[in-house]
């Protein structure tokens, strides 16, 4: 006779037995899967949140970079009966040729804000850097500093005037998108060149982001640097400068060779005209 039918609790014993031994052997895979290296080295292998380029330099102190940065107008010849102002702003084609030469033959990389930008970024900033900048989109640079800047194998920053682009003595828009191809940078130095810290409200903003936003469907590339017109600005300018999405803003305060880190929207730069002494300046 079957033991089983002829004693109904062991034959219940034994279905509990069996199937707790069937749970046990779908359990013991998982556990030994959560458990084995593959398992703890995908643990050890999750990404890690990264610090910025600025975050590390503060962290290292070194939010002050030596770095010459050179503001520059006109170049090329002066117009017949160039007033003083005119004059001020404009150094002849050859002594700028003859500054690229110095740069050249003495080590020192010639840059645009956002090359600077890139070297940052991979802590790959040479100990002899300069940093040329142009204000307000005059066709002279495309016409005289542009060929020359290839010669050197510079770059540089060419700040426009967005409702200056293709009006007399400006550049036009292929030029614009000839220099960006290039290498060089394009930044924005506003709309209509204003008086900035007299600026408040939407006029301020439409005149930093409607320049950004014409000059990106220009070149086809973020615009990330911004001049303030005649080096006029004050807190709101700065916060709106910020707020529109750039990452640098150039003043017209006299630089100490030096761009601070934590002051990145009021970098100071040298004042080129005819006859300044390259080689005293960097020293």
């Amino acid at each position: 006779m079957n033991n089983s039918h002829s004693n109904p609790g062991l034959f219940w014993k034994a279905v509990i037995i069996l199937l707790a031994i069937g749970a046990l052997f779908f359990l013991l895979p998982q556990k030994t899967k959560e458990n084995s290296p593959e398992a703890s080295s995908l643990v050890t292998r999750a990404p890690s949140v990264t610090a910025t380029a600025t975050e590390i330099e503060k962290q290292l102190g070194q939010t002050k970079i030596r770095t010459a940065v050179l503001m520059y107008h006109h170049v090329g010849p002066l117009p017949e009966k160039a007033d003083d102002i005119r004059r001020g702003l404009t150094i002849s084609a050859e002594e700028f040729e003859s500054q690229l030469k110095y740069f050249k033959e003495n080590g020192y990389s010639a840059v645009s804000l956002k090359k600077f930008d890139e070297l940052r970024e991979t802590r790959t900033i040479p100990k002899k850097l300069v940093i040329l900048t142009f204000d307000d989109g005059y066709d002279d640079n495309f016409n005289y500093a542009f060929d020359l800047m290839k010669k050197y194998n510079a770059t540089g920053t060419f700040f426009i005037i967005t409702n200056k682009i293709g009006k007399s003595e400006y550049m036009s828009e292929e030029q614009i998108k000839e220099l960006a191809k290039a290498g060089n940078e394009i930044g924005s130095h506003s709309v209509s060149h204003p008086s900035l810290e007299k600026y408040k409200g939407d006029s301020l903003n439409n005149e930093l982001s409607r320049s950004k936003e014409t000059l990106e469907k220009i070149v086809l590339d973020k615009i990330i640097s911004f001049c303030y017109p005649s080096g006029k600005y004050n807190e709101d300018t700065v916060k709106a400068a910020q707020q529109s999405g750039y990452k640098y803003a150039v003043t017209t305060r006299s630089s100490n060779g030096e761009i601070d880190l934590d002051n990145p929207f009021e970098i100071a730069r040298y004042r080129i005209s005819a006859g300044r002494n390259i080689e005293a300046m960097l020293k």
